[in-house]
């Protein structure tokens, strides 16, 4: 602890030391008497006293709330809570917190709007309590309580119920302070006309981009402190609270069939339990306004989740929560009876997502995203009722509180109040009682102030929204304060819906930004590719139900919120895509000799999809005449596998090389992938000139073989004859002269003389 003091000091001392210096040296033209003034010790521990509480003043802050949801009555003595943050590298040792109110009540939701916004000192405020600051070290904060005497109060004998501003200013060092401002109700019990308040509540999941929720999911959500647990919590009170479901999270539970875990089954028996109007939002609660300002003339909705059935999941059927009673069939037929092997039968989308919803054509779209071109579209969907937020409407600068309704052609708009909604929400999610207080405060001074405008009572419409975070366990007490307190009434969503509308109130075009609709056409132009690839499966709807689904809850609403990276999850999706549409492609292949005039050249295609087999097509086109195709290869590539795709060709005349363009395309004809080429060198005369050598080969050797046979013939015979003369020799000698005379008489007998050679040939 003393090194760091030391070196603590020693820094310290460079410091004023450098500063000393700056000093003396800016001030040096203007004499030394100056210079030496400005340089001493007090001079400059000003200067860096002054820069430190020019640093410190925004770092420290402070925050106001009062006990009962800002809500006090005569007798009562008030409690006020003060946190202080010091988010400087500072330590403060003490200070003093004050606790002030303006003694002038507050006549209007914009003066109150004004007062909370201004940091202008108040001339008039009358203190009403101190309290000392502890130790604040650096990155911590403190709550400091104030307690105000009921008769301390400037107020105490007004009898009539007003609004007023209350003030803190936490002081930790002498040049150090923060304010903070609330809102004070007045209650001594009066005759305020209360305004119909109806709400609306999302039950959705947290932002995902998965299609369907998983089991681990479910069983998360729907635990004993779960969100979706916590949801029903907080609504089980209070019927009149309008519930906007998302399909996706029933459809979830539904496909998981008997493999769903418990508590998501009897999540579900408890929604369908509760007593309020519901309506459906779009499946994952996709932005509908987002679609439609993107190009999309049609709202999505899911194609298939069948990919995300288990048979093994069905048997038996599980017992159907909360879905509409069957028709009953004009002309029954007799149920068919299932045949050996057939299976379970597995729940169509219809059953995986429908619903007892109690109101229809309700569309939900995010605050400050609809536009006036945007609701003929919603129309002509369906969608005759849109809820939005007052902050899309002229709703602030009317002189007064504007009721729900606002008509148009086609349908009506409920308009949401802005500043209530915002409000409610921050209580319900307030991770402090003192953060919760100071909502509420919000809450009930501005429902006092609208029961103060005269007139018709208001019909208010207040909107959670869909991304309170899974720590929140403030709903349940929201909404018991909100709708048992004197100033409003509760009213169900179609009550409110059907009170009057508000002179001089309109929608105010808020399109979302062009960052965000450019990437929905992204994502709805990479789900249409995908479409297209899935037609080399045997079940396109396999691919394509899954990409359909992933997209809806994509485009969730509650992406919309700063804590969700929507953009690392589009990016993260898209290169998904990029990878699926890759998955199937023909391998790179090196040049290939062709020598004959007709063959089959092998080209090799994988298919890396993990669990889909594809058929494929391959079509080869040749750059010149030299070679001929004789038709399309097809070939079905089991998942995760490769094969080789043999493509007939045959040569013409002339020798030369060939640019194979080589395409694939599915069985219906849409290309897959990307065109790739390969060389062929065609020496298709070859097979020609060698078959011509070879024939004279041929000839020449069986004409050799025929004169030798021939010429071996002559010379055997030739030597049987000369054989045959001389033992013809031989014999005429032993018998004496008859030789000549038979040859003469044999001669002359004939009359002819035969020659040698007669029998040749």
């Amino acid at each position: 602890m003393s090194r760091f003091r030391l070196t603590h000091s020693q820094g310290a001392r460079s410091i004023v030391a450098l500063i000393s210096a700056a000093i003396a040296l800016t001030l040096l033209p203007a004499g030394g008497a100056a210079a030496a003034a400005a340089s001493s010790p007090s001079a400059v521990r000003n200067v860096v006293e002054a820069t430190t509480a020019t640093a410190t003043e925004a770092k420290v802050t402070a925050s106001l709330s009062t006990d009962n949801a800002g809500v006090l009555s005569p007798g009562q003595d008030l409690t006020v809570s003060v946190t202080i943050t010091n988010a400087t590298e500072t330590a403060h040792e003490r200070g003093t917190v004050s606790v002030w109110v303006d003694p002038t009540a507050l006549k209007s939701r914009s003066a109150l709007d004004s007062w909370l916004a201004s940091t202008d000192a108040v001339p008039k405020a009358v203190a009403v309590g101190t309290a000392p600051v502890g130790a604040l070290e650096p990155g911590t904060s403190t709550v400091v309580q104030v307690v105000v005497p009921a008769a301390s109060l400037p107020f105490a004998a007004n009898p009539a119920e007003a609004v007023y501003g209350i003030g803190a200013t936490a002081t930790v060092t002498t040049s150090t302070a923060a304010d903070a401002r609330s809102s004070l109700v007045w209650s001594p019990g009066g005759s305020a006309e209360p305004s119909g308040v109806g709400v609306v509540f999302p039950i959705v999941s947290p932002p995902s981009s998965k299609g369907l929720l998983s089991a681990d999911d479910l069983t998360t959500y729907t635990a004993a402190n779960g969100v979706l647990t916590r949801d029903l919590d907080g609504l089980e009170r209070h019927s009149t609270v309008a519930i906007g479901i998302d399909p996706m999270i029933i459809a979830s539970i539904r496909a998981l069939g008997n493999a769903a875990p418990a508590s998501a089954t009897d999540w579900l028996v408890r929604l369908s339990a509760l007593p309020n109007d519901t309506f459906s939002l779009g499946f994952g609660d996709a932005d509908l306004t987002g679609q439609i300002q993107s190009g999309v003339t049609k709202p999505l909705a899911p194609t298939s989740l069948a990919y995300a059935l288990n048979p093994q999941n069905f048997t038996p059927s599980p017992t159907p929560v909360g879905e509409p009673p069957a028709e009953t069939p004009t002309s029954p037929t007799p149920s068919p009876t299932p045949t050996a092997g057939s299976g379970p039968v597995l729940p169509t989308l219809d059953e995986l997502t429908s619903w007892e919803y109690t109101m229809q054509g309700v569309a939900w779209p995010g605050d400050g995203t609809v536009r006036a071109a945007d609701l003929a579209p919603l129309v002509a969907a369906g969608y005759t009722t849109t809820i939005v937020s007052g902050a899309n409407t002229n709703a602030k600068t009317l002189s007064g509180t504007s009721s729900a309704v606002l008509p148009f052609d086609g349908g009506k708009l409920g308009v949401a109040d802005a500043a209530l909604s915002d409000a409610i929400r921050q209580a319900a999610s307030a991770p402090s009682d003192s953060a919760w207080n100071a909502a509420m405060a919000k809450v009930n001074a501005q429902l006092e102030l609208t029961s103060q405008e005269g007139g018709t009572p208001k019909n208010l419409l207040l909107s959670f929204d869909r991304s309170w975070p899974s720590s929140g366990t403030q709903l349940q007490r929201t909404l018991d304060t909100l709708l048992t307190g004197p100033w409003s009434t509760p009213t169900t969503l179609p009550q409110t819906l059907s009170a009057s509308a508000t002179d001089g109130l309109a929608l105010v075009d808020a399109p979302e930004a062009a960052t965000r609709t450019d990437a929905i056409k992204a994502l709805v132009d990479d789900e249409m590719q995908i479409d297209q690839f899935a037609t080399i499966l045997d079940k396109p709807e396999t691919m394509t139900g899954r990409t359909r689904a992933e997209l809806l809850t994509l485009l969730a609403v509650s992406w919309q919120s700063p804590r969700s990276d929507w953009t690392a999850a589009v990016s993260k999706s898209r290169a998904t895509t990029v990878k699926t549409l890759n998955a199937v492609k023909i391998v790179p292949t090196e040049n290939v000799n062709l020598v004959s005039a007709q063959g089959s050249i092998p080209f090799t295609v994988i298919n890396e999809l993990p669990s889909e087999a594809a058929n494929v097509v391959l079509r080869a086109s040749p750059s010149n005449s030299r070679l001929e195709i004789d038709e399309d290869v097809t070939k079905r590539i089991l998942p995760d596998s490769r094969a080789t795709l043999l493509v007939p060709v045959k040569a013409k005349l002339g020798n030369g090389q060939v640019t194979l363009s080589l395409s694939l395309f599915s069985p219906t004809g849409v290309p897959i992938g990307t065109t790739t080429s390969v060389t062929v060198d065609v020496h298709a005369d070859w097979e020609g000139i060698g078959a011509l050598i070879v024939g004279i080969l041929l000839v020449l050797l069986f004409g050799f073989g025929i004169v030798r046979n021939v010429l071996r013939r002559r010379d055997r015979r030739r030597a049987e004859r000369a054989e045959a003369a001389a033992a013809a020799a031989g014999g005429g000698d032993a018998d004496g002269g008859d030789a000549d005379g038979g040859d003469a008489a044999g001669a002359g007998g004939t009359g002819v003389t035969v020659p040698e050679d007669t029998e040749r040939g």
